[in-house]
């Protein structure tokens, strides 16, 4: 490499570095825990991608860099505490204070939302302005309570106030040159019309399509399109009425063609180029995967048609996104991996545990049923030999874990803690504890959610997985006495 190609090379590799978006975060109440920057795949699925992942330090302090090429809306998670943060790309770097979470639950999965403080928030910068705009809304909203109540009464005059409102924001945001910020207040006043006049019927519904949606490009990134876009095509199968429902029904559990289903949902009303039906119709079969009205297998067909035969590249990778995320959990879809540290403080990942079924419960220390499965489990591993039991403590915090083994060394099998426990809940989707998964020799999904150890509340099926144990060890034993060369 001559001296001119290593400078320009410099030159260039120095100009993306300075491109690069870099967040450094100062984290007092979280240190030496794992931190998360992720975005969101898109806003049908509503799926995020990892794009950073740091160790804050014994100090308090991280930082997190990715690349971005557009402005877009992204989350910085600790744990179960998250924050939202929108990139701006004519913003570099972001100094954050990230505040100790006073309201997270811990006897629960759900997340819990930290306002995270600006350090260096410039006015123009897109955080600022959005921030702003939220505040001119929730004074327009609520600054006069009696208005709201008058203005609920008679949606005219809440229209005219709007409108009013409109002409402010216009005035206020005009010279501000960020085509996401205005795309964002548009359709977030979009909404708000959405959801005050949603009982007028077809005439606000053609008011909202031509203002809205007909003549404007479709902004994939943009949250509050997105939001407005899934609320207008709620149901998008149903939109154009019962007829064209039944044509779509019919299309979609008896052909598989892309073309005629297109030029079904294009009848109705709502749909004013390829580009806004196709992104509609991946909506509605996204959508109606599990109504037991239509073909899952076909509907799989059509996804899989679109990713890869769409004019769009956004369409081609939404489609895929729907069909991964449709299957993840289905019996012999692969299973995701699960990275925990056991009793001993090994490092073990499920899929070392191949050869036999794996019974995993997800369990926590607070909560009497899981630890009332415990005692089940461990007769489960007198009885079946065959299976891995293995058991993940989603606990908020890890002490409560420590503990939990201290008082309980009979358990003689993995009673593990992981390493990401967000990760586990976001991948597992788990919303309630406890919860289970059976997985099958190949590493496959065999059960999930699996059944429990024990009966379901009076009234639900009462199966538990001791049968599906018993099931699968009636089979190896009608196999095995059929070996060629075996005696009966």
């Amino acid at each position: 490499m001559n001296r001119l190609t290593v400078s320009l090379f410099l030159i260039f590799f120095g100009a993306k570095l300075a491109l690069c978006t870099s967040i450094r975060i100062y984290a007092p109440a979280y240190k030496n825990q794992s931190i998360t920057w992720k975005k969101k795949i898109d806003y049908i699925t509503n799926v995020n991608e990892i794009i950073a992942h740091e160790i804050i330090d014994s100090s308090g302090y991280v930082k997190l860099y990715f690349d971005f090429h557009e402005n877009e809306l992204t989350e910085i998670s600790i744990g179960r505490s998250h924050s939202m943060l929108y990139v701006d790309t004519s913003n570099y770097e972001y100094n954050l204070y990230f505040p100790k979470d006073t309201l997270i639950d811990e006897a629960s999965l759900k997340k819990s939302e930290v306002q995270i403080v600006f350090l260096n928030l410039e006015i123009n910068n897109i955080n600022s302005l959005i921030l702003d705009f939220n505040n001119q809304l929730d004074y327009f909203l609520y600054g006069d309570t009696s208005k709201v109540i008058r203005m609920a009464k008679r949606s005219n005059e809440f229209q005219d106030s709007l409108n009013s409102f409109k002409i402010l924001l216009s005035d206020r945001y005009s010279s501000k040159q960020i085509k996401y910020l205005h795309n964002y207040i548009r359709y977030e006043i979009a909404m708000i019309e959405q959801l005050v006049h949603q009982n007028k019927g077809d005439y606000f519904k053609d008011y909202l399509y031509e203002n809205y949606l007909k003549r404007n490009e479709v902004n994939y990134k943009n949250d509050a399109y997105m939001q407005f876009f899934n609320l207008f095509y709620k149901d998008v199968f149903e939109i154009g009425g019962i007829e064209i429902n039944d044509r779509i029904k019919f299309s979609i559990n008896n052909y598989n063609e892309l073309k005629k289903l297109n030029e079904i949902i294009q009848s109705c009303n709502y749909f004013s180029s390829e580009q806004l039906s196709e992104l509609a119709i991946i909506k509605g079969l996204f959508d109606a995967y599990k109504s037991p009205d239509y073909s899952s297998e076909n509907i799989l067909s059509f996804l899989k048609k679109i990713s890869v035969e769409s004019e769009w590249q956004e369409h081609k990778t939404l489609a895929s996104n729907c069909i991964r995320e449709l299957t993840k959990f289905t019996i012999g879809s692969t299973c995701p991996e699960l990275f925990v540290v056991n009793q001993n403080n090994e490092k073990i990942k499920i899929h070392e545990l191949r050869g036999k079924y794996t019974y995993v419960n997800f369990f926590a220390t607070w909560n009497y049923k899981s630890l009332h499965e415990m005692e089940i489990i461990k007769k489960f591993k007198e009885n079946y030999s065959f299976v891995n039991f293995f058991s993940v403590n989603l606990d908020y915090n890890e002490d409560g874990y420590k503990n939990f083994l201290k008082s309980n060394l009979n358990y003689q099998w993995p009673i593990c803690y992981p390493t990401n426990k967000q990760k586990i809940v976001d991948d597992f989707q788990l919303d309630h504890l406890p919860s289970h998964l059976l997985i099958d020799p190949e590493g496959n999904i065999s059960q999930f959610p699996a059944l429990s150890p024990s009966p379901l509340a009076k009234g639900y099926n009462s199966t538990t997985i001791d049968k599906t144990f018993f099931t699968i060890k009636k089979n190896t034993r009608v196999k095995d006495s059929f070996k060629i060369g075996k005696k009966d």
